[in-house]
């Protein structure tokens, strides 16, 4: 059960790392967008609009922020209480989860 419950864990942190990932990258690009249509001239409300995606953009980066943490800290949970049996039992899942968890510091 434990083995099935590091794996279940290490693919929630991935997914929710990959997401936070992905809504970093869209803040990024709209952010470039937006003052490349200031620069552009272009029309006052269409840029409104585009600076109204990218806080919606932030919002969800606020989101996928609390998820990936709340999964990672999952993760290093488990890894804490049974770290022991898991070396035995799923070596190679233990140390993705170790790297995952080294790669991604839990923001406090």
């Amino acid at each position: 059960a434990e083995a099935k419950a590091l794996k279940v864990k290490i693919g929630v942190a991935k997914r929710s790392l990959k997401e936070l990932a992905s809504y970093e990258k869209e803040i990024i690009d709209q952010s470039a967008k937006i003052q490349k249509m200031k620069d552009d001239g272009r029309d006052s409300h269409d840029i409104k609009q585009q600076e109204e995606v990218l806080k919606e953009a932030n919002v969800c980066v606020v989101d996928a922020r609390k998820r990936s943490d709340a999964a990672l800290q999952e993760l290093q949970k488990l890894v804490d209480s049974d770290g022991d049996s898991l070396a035995e039992k799923c070596p190679t899942d233990l140390e993705e989860a170790k790297t995952i968890l080294a790669a991604n510091p839990i923001a406090e």
